[in-house]
């Protein structure tokens, strides 16, 4: 049964940097998951504990840059 604390946090995909907010729900017992990227499917945090994640969103706009060149480094 879950009681009322609940937080909002933030995570960013390591493949691809997209940002994610999530709600973070305290349980008193033990719960594990994992939320994958919908950009690059790669996972963006997982857990196991006496909590959960629900309510995943994305929080930028713009979708994710991919092969980024970096300034000054001709063609």
């Amino acid at each position: 049964m879950a009681n009322s604390i609940w937080t909002t946090e933030e995570f960013t995909c390591a493949g691809c940097s997209m940002t994610y907010t999530a709600t973070r729900e305290e349980h008193s017992e033990a719960h594990t998951g994992s939320f994958k990227c919908s950009i690059c499917s790669g996972v963006v945090h997982s857990w196991s504990g006496k909590h959960h994640f629900f309510g995943w969103r994305a929080v930028k706009t713009k979708p994710a840059v991919f092969g980024r060149r970096w300034a000054g480094v001709p063609y």
